[in-house]
């Protein structure tokens, strides 16, 4: 009984809390157009970033264990099951320790440099649409900013009819400049922190990818590139008697 007395009294607050929002959004002038499509994209922005960022795209736990356990898959003498692991995983920190340990590289400091080179491409393709939150944090105040300079003009316009001034007209103008201010500072606020939010889970991403890859690596060519080297060292000559 509760429960429908509940759900009858949100469907009646609802109408009229669209019909506010509205009524806000349409007092504020065109200019508000331009501040609710900036909204937009910065939604847009914020639910694909961090969609793309989930741990489990980018750095699962799992794959990271596999590949701190790579000393253990030395000592068996056989590596084919974590590159089939993480062939089949498709993380960035799994395509990203399938390359390191590969074993197509020809030297340690080859084999850096092009997961180097690899990492800063995944990690630049992570961070698109990033960006155009900075540019909604400023582009949004000033929006709001040209809407309040709007409202002015026509507050101060009022003023100066003959008939005197048209109070209706200037508290129209009053509320078009605060609507517009609200707004700008509504985008903004959210899209400064998203922002940082984001910044700083890409660079936590690139120091504990770095990290990572870097002790695979290190580990690799340790269990690996030794031993493959002193397989096909040349005999030493016998000494003669």
């Amino acid at each position: 009984m509760h429960a429908h007395h509940l759900l009858a009294a949100a469907a009646g607050s609802s109408p009229g809390l669209f019909t506010q929002i509205w009524d806000f959004l349409a007092i504020g002038g065109f200019v508000m157009l331009f501040i609710v499509l900036c909204s937009m994209a910065a939604v847009t922005v914020m639910i694909s970033a961090w969609l793309r960022l989930r741990d489990h795209l980018v750095l699962p736990a799992s794959v990271a264990s596999q590949l701190r356990s790579l000393p253990k898959y030395a000592q068996k003498g056989d590596i084919k099951p974590l590159q089939e692991f993480l062939e089949k995983d498709p993380s960035l920190l799994a395509s990203l320790g399938a390359l390191a340990i590969s074993g197509t590289f020809s030297s340690r400091q080859e084999c850096v440099e092009t997961i180097t080179a690899r990492a800063k491409e995944d990690l630049h393709h992570l961070e698109r649409g990033v960006s155009i939150l900075e540019v909604m944090v400023t582009v949004a105040p000033l929006l709001g900013l040209l809407g309040t300079t709007a409202g002015l003009v026509g507050m101060f316009s009022a003023f100066g009819s003959d008939a005197g001034p048209d109070t209706a007209t200037i508290a129209k103008e009053i509320g078009v400049a605060l609507r517009c201010t609200i707004a700008g500072l509504f985008v903004a606020v959210p899209s400064v922190l998203a922002h940082t939010y984001f910044v700083r889970r890409l660079d936590n991403i690139a120091v504990r990818l770095e990290s990572i890859l870097h002790e695979t690596i290190q580990t690799f060519f340790a269990h690996f590139e030794v031993k493959r080297e002193a397989q096909f060292r040349s005999p030493e000559p016998e000494r003669l008697r």
